[in-house]
């Protein structure tokens, strides 16, 4: 039986074999809820068990309110985002599991524009009416484009080429001509920028692109000790973080399961691992030679994969062993993408840019041809949003294509946006936090707000630990509260363990469920 403890903020049951993941996770029941205590906890359920919401204690000392969340009508008031309550399991009778196909939970993509040293943030459920986004609407306000954002300070080399989405939906871009001083560069932009940030409105030559003019070279040399952002001369918050790297040329870049950033050289073949939140390097310098550096991911175990485009190998580097070595692939490499078995492929998996025709080729799961679907001209990046549609970013059109997987025989574009003169779209990485979300760290998540009443005090949470609602020993699961009086400001997350007391004073409760999934390492 799991206990609370072990339930508690993601820790993780000793790990099965991976036939035991897919047994549980692809063909079972994550987690079964039940009954709970009437106090007014939250109810955790399927990828393990119900919780009851935390109480609320009335003047007598009784219950005064609890709210249980048991059936799959319970959990339906919620918000899932890569989770569900269908079967199995077969009993249907309230349960949470993971989504067997976990996708990006963001409705954005980053695409790096290396002709301008930027990189735009563009709306994934953009509507409109002839399929097309010209500049003219995006002048107008009636665009899809969120924001234009320089990825260096000004004076200091960009070309920016790759991106990779965080679990934040924040995005880390390389500047592919950095190298001076024997240093690369990259940049952290966030999704959700406050205060003074671009307005996404096309002025004739961009995107509303504000300025970071490095007065005096306060931020050539990024992150440190006195600049601990290197971002101090950015006029635009959307700039989290400017970072110089160990890696020169940098074109690989991966986020792990921490959320931390590997980043490699293309032209010193230097591989490291930057924090996510401060930038600040985490790990010693790792040559991974000349099959390396191009571009690359990390995989659901932890282990990091670099390209090398002219050679004929990858390179895996495994951070638990120090491990490195290199596997031959039969011809030069570029960018790559893990499916959701774990397996690496070169230039993608089922879905693959052809440059060269202006195409997207659309492969099944046995490698065999479906059909190719015509785009703009030289799509470069491939990646999938929250809907399962597929972006192309075509390099000599300066644009994107949006493709519907259900429109056509097998696929049809259903919209495209235009960048403007010099974007040049690069972006063969992931551009929409695909691989974090659905390979390096399998995650979801359910919640909801609960109203208790002026004054609410919020007692204790409680869940189900019943054999039928226990955790998978390839899941963990952290469940997390926190109060508001008008569901406009809120206090902070804590994380909480079943039969906590609470504390917590507000009319209202939010309650996240987030739920991990991870592959036992290879033996």
């Amino acid at each position: 039986m799991l206990s609370a403890h072990q339930a508690r903020k993601g820790f993780r049951l000793p790990a099965a074999s991976d036939d035991s993941f897919e047994n549980v996770i692809q063909g079972g029941q994550i987690m079964k809820k039940r009954h709970y205590k009437a106090s007014q906890a939250i109810a955790r359920g399927a990828l393990f068990t119900a919780l009851s919401t935390a109480g609320l204690i009335g003047a007598t000392g009784a219950w005064a309110a609890s709210f249980t969340l048991t059936t799959d009508a319970d959990w339906a008031t919620g918000t899932f985002t890569n989770t569900n309550s269908l079967p199995p399991p077969a009993t249907g009778d309230g349960h949470i599991r993971l989504n067997d196909v976990v996708l990006t939970p963001f409705n954005h993509i980053w695409v790096a524009l290396s002709g301008r040293g930027t990189a735009v943030r563009i709306n994934t459920d953009h509507v409109d009416a002839n399929s097309r986004v010209t500049l003219a609407e995006s002048a107008a306000g009636a665009g899809a484009v969120y924001g234009e954002y320089r990825t260096a300070p000004q004076g200091q080399a960009t070309n920016p080429s790759r991106t990779t989405v965080d679990k934040n939906g924040d995005v880390w871009v390389t500047n592919r001509d950095q190298a001076t001083g024997g240093l690369g560069s990259v940049a952290k932009l966030a999704a959700n920028p406050t205060g003074t940030t671009s307005s996404g409105i096309w002025n004739g030559s961009n995107f509303n692109v504000l300025s970071w003019s490095n007065a005096g070279g306060a931020d050539t040399m990024g992150v440190s000790g006195t600049n601990p952002t290197g971002t101090s001369t950015a006029s635009d918050t959307a700039n989290l973080l400017y970072v110089r790297t160990a890696g020169t040329n940098a074109r690989t870049i991966a986020i792990d399961k921490n959320n931390d950033v590997w980043v490699g050289g293309y032209g010193d073949k230097e591989h490291q691992l930057y924090d996510g939140t401060t930038g600040v390097a985490k790990s010693a310098v790792v040559n991974l030679g000349s099959n390396s550096g191009y571009g690359g991911l990390v995989d659901g175990n932890g282990v990091l994969w670099s390209a090398g485009w002219a050679a004929n190998s990858l390179s895996r580097y495994d951070p638990a062993t120090g491990i490195q070595s290199d596997h031959a692939v039969g011809g030069g490499s570029y960018g790559l993408a893990v499916d959701a078995n774990g397996n690496i492929f070169n230039d993608g998996d089922l879905w693959i840019g052809n440059s060269g025709s202006n195409t997207v080729t659309r492969l099944d799961n046995d490698g065999n041809l479906k059909g190719h679907i015509v785009v703009e001209s030289g799509p470069m990046g491939i990646s999938v949003d929250s809907k399962g549609k597929v972006w192309a970013t075509n390099y000599n059109s300066n644009s994107v294509s949006r493709i519907d997987p259900m429109a056509g025989t097998f696929g049809a574009v259903d919209l495209t946006i235009e960048l403007g003169a010099g974007a040049s779209p690069y972006n063969y990485s992931d551009m929409t936090g695909t691989v974090v979300s659905g390979t390096t760290s399998p995650s979801g998540a359910w919640r909801k707000v609960m109203d208790g009443g002026s004054g609410a005090s919020w007692q204790e949470i409680f869940w189900n630990e019943e054999a039928e609602g226990a955790i998978p020993n390839t899941t963990s699961l952290l469940l997390e509260a926190r109060v508001s009086d008008d569901m406009v400001n809120w206090g902070a997350y804590a994380a909480y363990d079943s039969g906590d007391l609470l504390g917590l004073t507000g009319r209202y409760t939010t309650s996240p469920m987030a739920a991990e999934r991870f592959r036992s390492r290879a033996r």
